[in-house]
């Protein structure tokens, strides 16, 4: 029987005393730690829609720059040509617009990108900063998880994030459900890729309370992009224990499943047993006619807006005053990455969109199926999650604008700095321990 050949990567001949085994610096794992923990903060909410999470950002970034110019080591800013298309977009559309937000926009997609930089370079430079920063994401996850249940069990509105508008949804303290629900679909894959959670029953309770968790936000976003991570996901385990072909033929049946099963569901009828069933499935099943009308509607008023428009875009952020300008019947934000990147940015908006899709699933096939180190293995022994839940957040953009939110960032600061092709830009220069 012929054995299968055994690839090593370069970094697990490193000497054990390398730079990059040292466990310090102390002070920026702590500061790691309490950014990554203090995500959820949104609410109360200042100017600029700034929150308490952002100056856990801010002082990342300023900490970690420090500590490189510190050890005259070179920083890499990982996705800067698709972000610097976007930004450019953003910056002369505002400029056409005139409006302030516009303005405000395009600097927080540079506050964003310094923010998964500062990630992606801490993690590169010391391993000890990534387990630092899965373990305060996993565990912080867990524990904001347990919080938004306890309270929407118990009925405290403070606690779960319960507000009128959005009746019987919980949103914890990010002010807007599908936001909390899209956080915790992260906190799920984090909880399936790293080796945090050890212990299998451990393993399987938390993303239980996770899910609870979801389920009282009552996103059907997060239903639909957590049904995509799972398909996803065992394709992908499939093919890592028994090859492509196997993985192959069960994407085949399951689609062939898919396409028999749903043309017999009536999905209507179900929305509407739900709207008059408990409390929980009002709150997501119940909505999904309302939902997607309204979705389908917004779609066809801003691809209208985008194609009566001009090459420039209306301005970042501007795709609900354009509508109101137009009197459309149905005035909101766009609500779906794709196109509010084209009405608002336009046409090179669109290619920055594309580009940053690109590089970023590049990155994701990468970490999910080149050789890793075993250092990072060891810390992220199931990376295909990962790619699973870049096909979840595509599918989620449908919905709502995930580029927006913080915790996405640090994601792709976290994907950037376990890529395995960054190795090599990272040895040429190490830096001395501090």
């Amino acid at each position: 029987m012929p054995t299968r050949a055994v690839t090593w990567h370069p970094a697990d001949r490193l000497p054990l005393d390398d730079p990059y085994f040292a466990r310090g610096p102390r002070h920026v794992g702590y500061v790691l730690a309490a950014s990554v923990v203090m995500l959820p903060l949104l609410v109360p909410s200042g100017p600029g829609n700034t929150a308490l999470a952002d100056v856990g950002i801010l002082a990342l970034v300023v900490v970690v720059v420090l500590w490189l110019r510190h050890e005259h080591v070179p920083v890499g800013v990982p996705y800067l040509l698709p972000m610097g298309l976007l930004v450019t977009a953003g910056a002369t559309s505002a400029f056409q617009s005139g409006a302030e937000s516009a303005v405000l926009a395009v600097l927080q997609d540079i506050f964003c990108l310094l923010w998964a930089a500062a990630i992606a370079n801490a993690v590169r430079r010391r391993r000890w900063l990534l387990d630092v920063l899965l373990r305060a994401w996993v565990w912080s996850g867990v524990f904001w998880a347990g919080v938004l249940c306890a309270g929407r069990i118990a009925g405290i509105s403070w606690m779960a994030g319960l507000s009128a508008k959005d009746g019987g949804r919980a949103s914890l303290t990010f002010d807007d459900p599908n936001l909390a629900a899209n956080y915790f679909l992260v906190c799920i894959a984090l909880i399936l890729a790293t080796s945090v959670i050890r212990h299998r029953v451990a393993r399987g309770l938390a993303v239980l309370l996770v899910l609870l968790a979801i389920v009282f936000t009552g996103s059907n976003g997060a239903a639909v992009g957590l049904a995509v991570m799972a398909g996803v996901g065992v394709l992908l385990r499939l093919r890592r224990r028994q090859g492509v072909l196997a993985a192959l033929a069960a994407a085949f049946l399951a689609a062939a499943g898919v396409a028999l099963v749903v043309p017999q569901v009536n999905l209507s009828a179900i929305g509407q047993k739900a709207a008059d069933s408990v409390q929980i499935l009002k709150d997501s099943l119940g909505r999904s006619d309302e939902s997607s009308g309204s979705r389908e509607a917004l779609a066809s008023e801003t691809l209208g807006l985008y194609l009566g428009g001009d090459l420039v875009g209306v301005g970042p952020g501007r795709t609900k005053a354009a509508l109101k300008g137009e009197a459309a019947p149905y005035v909101k934000e766009a609500h779906n990455d794709y196109l509010a990147t084209l009405v608002e940015r336009g046409a090179l908006g669109g290619l920055g969109l594309v580009a940053l899709i690109a590089v970023t699933a590049v990155r994701l096939g990468r970490v999910a199926t080149w050789t890793q180190s075993r250092w990072v293995s060891h810390v992220v022994p199931r990376p295909e999650f990962l790619l699973a839940l870049g096909c979840a957040l595509a599918a989620a953009a449908l919905f709502y604008e995930v580029l927006h939110f913080r915790h996405i960032w640090a994601l792709l600061g976290l994907v950037a700095g376990i890529d395995p092709a960054a190795w090599g830009f990272e040895r040429r220069n190490p830096g001395p321990v501090r």
